[in-house]
């Protein structure tokens, strides 16, 4: 077989792709550089400093000091937040003239063609060692990409490879990547990521567009308008934890936020009338950060002229997660509106203008009685002047709202923000019944959606993991048919506790009669050490746990069972207490918990165990009815302990709490049901059409039959090797593997599956049935790591 380089396979392509894309090549030894030691083409970046900012007045004087700027910025975190800013905002300087402080740009972000694109290869560069590079992207003289090449062919290289070479020339050559922003490592797959020097493992991610494969989606990535938008625009330094990294766009964040942002814009400009968009991407993509991406985006566009964004959600927890991912970010930051009198403060300012800004209020904060007045003062004067009401450059951004708070509360949001542009953003998608809230905010039947992201593309991407579901005791503690029918079959999604006091006696009979179950002492006690056991042998030490109780009572029951076959540290509520509690177990749970916080305020501790619960070890397992079920954030979580019936928006936003991957250890999430909802959960999750909950929710029963699968595909694969233990036998395996890439590929593949499959399945029969084969592939795969990649398994 003819051996292909990474060079002729990989390099040369990317490159003649590049160039059909109007990058201009110039071979490394052609560079105008200075010396090895500079990063920058000095003359390029003047000509370009000279070319972009002729209007501002620019001479030697002001390019000397934007370069020293450049040149004298350090290599640590500070100077990497530095250089970014100059690169979106450009370099502040004092124009001695004038006596004035201007901005010299580096990049030209409105007239793209004033910008010069450079591709080289085998770059030389010198630093602490020297290192030669296979693809440099240079922007009007800055290397902003690159590139390491490996050969598809190898055995022991892949686009990890690739990655982690990049990784070693950042410390190899800090000044370079100071500058350079995504590293790019390609095989037969390509991934992208932030230049991040200080931090190991940066977040990689694959960019996907349309019918293209991996590499040619990169190239769509890397085309001049996409690159200079992504830098501008999708790449963030970011504060998480302490820890600093930067936040690069993922494709489908990058496709839908455009998506809105050119809605914006067109109909600005009067090329279309539209003026809403409905997005729906699948629970755990990334939806917080498309709308924030979407919001700066339009914030710094010269149509909107000083623009109002609102961001507008349903619950305190996703107002403070929402605040909490903007004030992580080196980007504008937003107000919270913290009272109706805030909001009516926000509408009268500028004599009804409005204020300026980004701001993040509740949905609730729209009451039509608390606004009553200032909608008729609004009115009156906007017959005259410019207001708030009829201002265009208002935008808002909707997270999660569904029929049931939204909609008296959007009617009248609409009629203040008259004109404004609204955006809806979903992780679920919209009833086939035609009556959610969101069609308000799309053009049915023409365009539902503005832009989608199933879950089939979710897992494929690897953003999410499947979730199985497994009924267990049955026969014990599950709600009787008729109660579930009942539920299911209601008008009333489920409801929080505080609506229920509010709606027809009929409804409130069947609801309390299954209320009556949920809180029944002895029925949790028999879950409770389920849960306990089933914790314990297939969890603990892996993963963390959440149980999901059918009230607030509940959740003080469970709480006390399980502390009797837990340590008491492993579970912690999280819910809602109430000023004056009426109920004697709630008051006393209030009592206790802030005993233990030395009585702190309940919010606080709140606040405090869900952050321990993602980042420490203890709590393991979060008990809640409510609080939670969106939102929620914490890729540990593994295991949701169903024990209340939940339908619709509700019940799969609920187990996608489970769906994060964690660590590549994660092969699914599990949710195991108690109340038996999941029984009927094509009756549950009626009312969205079939296509797009496809995979939403997969039995165990299939979670074993993947198992039998993955292990006979995997024994067709070695079905020239025998059948034992010898050193020969494990030869051949390792040869057999070996002659076929394609073959090679697919055995790590599917065993590393298998191996995560095998681990949720847990104590379960399927497992001892193949176990003999399990053990003899899990012999092969250890031989062949040790032997072909020389690393542990």
């Amino acid at each position: 077989m003819e051996k292909f380089s990474e060079k002729s396979l990989i390099e040369d392509y990317i490159v003649e792709q590049l160039q059909q894309k109007g990058w201009r090549f110039i071979p490394a030894d052609a560079l105008e550089r200075e010396s090895y030691e500079e990063p920058l083409l000095i003359p390029v970046l003047i000509r370009a400093l000279e070319r972009i900012n002729k209007e501002s007045g620019i001479g030697d004087e002001e390019i000397n000091k934007a370069l020293n700027e450049l040149k004298l910025t350090g290599t640590g975190i500070e100077g990497a937040k530095r250089i970014l800013n100059f690169y979106k905002f450009g370099i502040p300087v004092k124009f001695e003239k004038e006596k004035v402080v201007k901005y010299i740009h580096l990049f030209d972000f409105q007239s793209l063609e004033n910008n010069g694109f450079i591709v080289s290869r085998q770059v030389y560069y010198y630093g602490r060692e020297t290192i030669r590079t296979d693809i440099i992207l240079y922007v009007n003289g800055i290397p902003l990409v690159n590139i390491e090449c490996k050969n598809p062919t190898s055995l022991t290289e892949s686009w990890y490879t690739a990655y982690r070479q990049i990784k070693d020339y950042e410390g190899l050559v800090p000044e370079l990547y100071k500058y350079v922003q995504i590293g790019v490592g390609a095989e037969s797959i390509a991934r992208y990521f932030p230049t991040v020097p200080w931090q190991d493992e940066p977040m990689t991610h694959e960019w996907h567009d349309e019918e293209k494969d991996s590499i040619d989606s990169t190239v769509e990535m890397l085309a001049k308008d996409v690159l200079l938008d992504i830098i501008r625009n999708y790449l963030f330094f970011r504060v998480e934890l302490g820890n600093a990294t930067k936040v690069i766009t993922r494709y489908m964040q990058y496709r839908a936020a455009n998506k809105m942002v050119n809605r914006v814009v067109k109909n600005l400009k009067g090329e279309e009338e539209k003026n809403k968009g409905l997005i729906w991407h699948w629970q755990g993509s990334g939806k917080t950060l498309t709308m924030i991406f979407a919001a700066n985006k339009l914030y710094y566009t010269e149509e909107l002229e000083n623009p109002t964004i609102f961001f507008i959600v349903d619950r305190i927890e996703l107002e403070s997660q929402l605040y909490k991912e903007f004030y992580s970010l080196d980007i504008v930051e937003p107000e919270i509106i913290g009272s109706v009198d805030e909001l009516r403060r926000i509408l009268q300012f500028d004599d009804y203008r409005g204020k300026r800004g980004v701001f993040i209020t509740l949905i609730h904060k729209f009451r039509p009685e608390e606004l009553k007045e200032i909608y008729k003062e609004l009115e009156e004067v906007t017959g005259y002047k410019e207001t708030i009401m009829n201002r265009k450059n208002v935008v808002a951004f909707i997270d999660e709202g569904h029929r049931t708070q939204y909609g008296l509360l959007a009617a009248q949001m609409k009629s203040i923000l008259k004109n404004a542009f609204f955006f809806a953003l979903t992780g679920t998608p919209i009833s086939k019944r035609g009556r959610d809230t969101y069609l308000e905010f799309s053009y049915p039947p023409d365009e539902v959606y503005l832009d989608r992201y199933f879950i089939t593309d979710s897992i494929r991407d690897g953003f999410t993991v499947k979730i199985a579901y497994q009924p267990r005791l049955e026969e014990k503690v599950r709600l009787k048919k008729d109660l579930l029918s009942a539920f299911l079959e209601t008008e009333f999604e489920e409801l929080p506790e505080e609506v229920r006091e509010e709606i027809e006696d009929k409804v409130k009979k069947r609801l309390n009669a299954i209320k009556v179950v949920l809180e029944n002492p002895e029925r949790i006690k028999v879950i409770a050490e389920d849960i306990a056991e089933h914790f314990k042998e297939n969890i603990d030490g892996k993963f963390k746990a959440m149980v999901v109780a059918g009230s607030r009572k509940a959740c003080h029951i469970y709480k006390q069972e399980l502390d009797k076959h837990l340590p008491p540290e492993y579970s912690e509520i999280v819910m809602t207490y109430r000023t004056r509690e009426s109920d004697e177990s709630l008051v006393y749970r209030v009592a206790e918990t802030r005993a233990r916080y030395g009585n702190r305020d309940i919010d606080e501790i709140r606040k405090d165990i869900v952050e321990r619960f993602k980042e420490e070890t203890f709590p393991k397992i979060l008990i809640v009815t409510d609080m939670l079920l969106t939102g929620f954030d914490a890729p540990i979580l593994q295991v949701m302990y169903l024990d209340k019936p939940l339908k619709e928006h509700r019940l799969l936003q609920a187990v996608a709490r489970t769906n994060r991957p964690y660590k590549d250890l994660k092969s699914a999430g599990l949710v195991i049901d108690y109340v038996g909802i999941l029984k009927e959960f094509k009756k549950a999750l009626e009312m969205y059409n079939e296509e797009d909950i496809k995979l939403a929710l997969t039995s165990f029963d299939g979670i074993r039959e993947e198992f039998v699968i993955l292990v006979k595909e995997i024994l067709e694969i070695l079905k020239e090797v025998p059948r034992n233990y010898e050193r020969e036998t494990l030869l051949k395996a390792v040869e057999v593997l070996t002659a076929e890439k394609e073959k090679e590929k697919e055995f790590i593949e599917k065993y590393k599956n298998l191996r995560k499959v095998f681990e949720l399945l847990g104590p379960d029969d399927i497992k001892l049935e193949y176990f003999e084969d399990y053990k003899w592939i899990s012999a092969i795969y250890t031989y062949y790591m040790k032997i072909v990649i020389q690393k542990p398994p």
